[in-house]
């Protein structure tokens, strides 16, 4: 499928060519200043603060901060004039349901958010730092799995329609019909709170995150093998969460190699999740049509043979002789999220 043209040919001025994008996340901020080719320019990570949690003022503070130390190494590597230039043209994607004609974040379990007008906040700030009136400043907020679907779309894996499928802790989706996202009142791509079949519990429902999430995968094998040696599922509870603080990677690399040695329970808990997954994908299908379906996963780290290869399969079969989607991985990394919001950014100002 054909890309999208680049926003470098939108009618931006000059001092607009280049855009920062922000990717705000429970543990840490990715930002980067990105031109309309989808080129960083310049980037950082940094851990956010533990008060940034279900704090509005205090997390567009630390956006702040972060976005005023990107600038000046921007202006040193490359932008001059550009990253000089008095009000910034900014996006910042956030996790949750987002309001994006209001830049409010209506509800974000991870940040702990509740109709936080983030997008104003974060204004106010740069403002009073660069000394403009906040309206002079340009802030755009949209949710992270969007911004991640329209990188992927105009720089990376995807076509100009895709289902971009983002499966880490949680279980979060995008789609672009088009080149243009769905919104849905801001609600379009919850698929993680889902209902589906507990494949742990016969007859009960779980929600999707809870059983194909990279997250779901290492705590329902941890838990099955202790309820096997008849130990406390209650007391592992603790022992996984740690872990996943310390790194989640580690415990998929378990698992995955669990399965390589022959392990029954890391082999089922790998199909049911591959199962969940090809199911949410093939209605995807069935509703949409066969546009690409990008993933974006630490999942892929199994390689083809061992995730890509049985859910393209099981894809097929559940089409049922309807034509199947091409299932890619996504090819931008982390900063697929803070590429694709300076993308709305530079969108934003046409």
């Amino acid at each position: 499928m054909a890309h999208p043209a680049d926003l470098s040919e939108c009618s931006c001025s000059e001092e607009r060519a280049v855009a920062l994008g922000v990717d705000v996340g429970a543990d840490g901020i990715t930002a980067v200043a990105a031109d309309g080719r989808g080129r960083a320019i310049s980037s950082l990570e940094r851990p956010a603060p533990q008060d940034c949690h279900s704090d509005a003022r205090r997390l567009a503070e630390e956006i702040g901060s972060a976005i005023t130390s990107l600038r000046a190494s921007a202006a040193e590597e490359a932008a001059g004039d550009i990253m000089g230039a008095p009000a910034p043209v900014v996006g910042i994607c956030v996790p949750g349901i987002v309001d994006e004609d209001e830049g409010c974040v209506r509800h974000s379990d991870v940040l702990g958010l509740q109709d936080a007008p983030l997008a104003s906040l974060v204004g106010r700030i740069l403002a009073a730092d660069s000394g403009e009136s906040a309206g002079a400043v340009g802030v755009t907020l949209c949710q992270d799995a969007r911004c991640g679907a329209l990188a992927e779309s105009r720089w990376g894996a995807g076509g100009q329609s895709c289902l971009y499928l983002s499966v880490g802790e949680r279980i979060s989706a995008a789609v672009l019909l088009d080149g243009v996202p769905v919104l849905g009142g801001g609600w379009a791509g919850q698929v993680g709170r889902v209902l589906v079949p507990d494949p742990d519990w016969s007859g009960e429902r779980a929600r999707l995150k809870d059983v194909a999430s990279v997250d779901a995968m290492v705590r329902r094998y941890t838990a099955g093998l202790v309820d096997d040696s008849g130990g406390s599922v209650g007391s592992v509870g603790s022992d996984v969460s740690a872990a996943r603080a310390d790194s989640l990677s580690s415990g998929l690399d378990s698992l995955l190699g669990a399965m390589r040695s022959g392990d029954r329970e890391a082999r089922r808990v790998w199909d049911t999740g591959l199962d969940a997954l090809a199911d949410l994908i093939a209605r995807g299908a069935g509703l949409l049509g066969p546009i690409d379906v990008v993933i974006s996963s630490e999942l892929t780290r199994a390689g083809e043979a061992v995730f890509l290869e049985p859910l393209r399969g099981r894809v097929a079969v559940l089409m049922a002789g309807l034509p199947a989607p091409r299932l890619v991985p996504a090819r931008l990394g982390n900063s697929a999220r803070a590429l694709g919001a300076a993308g709305r950014a530079l969108k934003n100002c046409q």
